[in-house]
């Protein structure tokens, strides 16, 4: 046999090793180049989110009640949201399609936010390139696992909620901590200062607070100052006040989500607002 040929088999098989050997390994070193990948995209999302997004949506995606829904949440990644709304496609296109091209109309699911979400892509005249619409949306889709766990393990409603009831009676109320309440700064639960100015004449979402503890007893018959913003949170729907005639704005199930307590402090801190 010549040496070529014994030189020639033996790069032949070395060749077949190299290529065996990359075979074998391509697959994890694609998983950890799309890991990569992922990762960076998720990171770029996140920065644009927190640019564009959590004035709605809230810094962590939990929304903002009366104003948009959250992203942030176990009815989002659990199909029950896409169901309600009829949507057959993936979860992840639904987010972009939402994204990119905006919701435009009403939605009869989402009745209680009375704002447009716009188009962002500029594919629909948004001010966002396609692949920054995608970062967002791995970034969105990077909740999945948190918010299914977190609704799994989130606490049953609290066993002494005030209630829709107004005659139930109330303890009394700490102003400075129904101040912390209102500004969404002990929980985040109830941020009302989202929808609420305290300056005289600036509409966010709802009317305007400043000098409610003098004209809540004016609103209606019968009702004492505290008496009418007990009902206003609690049954927001009863009495709307005149300008603003979209009802459904101001959550109603505060009720069930407050305590007895908790309401009492945000009555007397609005009570301070003369």
């Amino acid at each position: 046999m010549s040496i070529r040929v014994i030189i020639g088999t033996v790069l032949v098989a070395f060749t077949m090793m190299i290529l065996a050997f990359v075979m074998v390994n391509e697959p994890a070193r694609m998983a950890d180049f799309e890991a990569g990948y992922k990762g960076r995209s998720i990171e770029a999302g996140a920065a644009l989110f927190q640019s564009s997004c959590t004035g709605c949506h809230g810094v962590q995606g939990q929304g903002i009640d009366g104003i948009a829904p959250a992203l942030n949440a176990a009815d989002l990644f659990d199909g029950v949201r896409l169901k309600e709304i009829g949507w057959s496609g993936t979860l992840k296109d639904y987010i972009r399609s939402a994204i990119a091209g905006g919701r435009p109309r009403a939605s009869a699911v989402f009745a209680n936010y009375p704002q447009r979400m716009p188009a962002w892509s500029q594919e629909f005249g948004g001010p966002m390139r396609p692949d920054q619409v995608e970062n967002i949306v791995d970034f969105i889709m990077n909740w999945e696992t948190t918010a299914l766990a977190a609704a799994a393990a989130a606490p049953a409603a609290p066993v002494d909620a005030v209630g829709t009831d107004l005659n139930v009676e109330l303890p009394q109320g700490d102003a400075a901590n129904g101040e912390l309440l209102f500004t969404g700064q002990v929980s985040g639960k109830y941020p009302c200062s989202v929808c609420h100015s305290l300056q005289a004449g600036q509409t966010l979402v709802g009317p305007s607070l400043a000098g409610i503890a003098t004209t809540a007893a004016t609103r209606k018959d019968g009702l004492s100052a505290e008496q009418y913003l007990h009902e206003s949170i609690v049954l927001p729907n009863t009495y709307i006040v005149e300008g603003f005639a979209n009802p459904s704005i101001m959550p109603a199930n505060f009720g069930a989500q407050m305590t007895k307590q908790e309401l009492a402090d945000i009555i007397a801190y609005l009570m301070t607002l003369k």
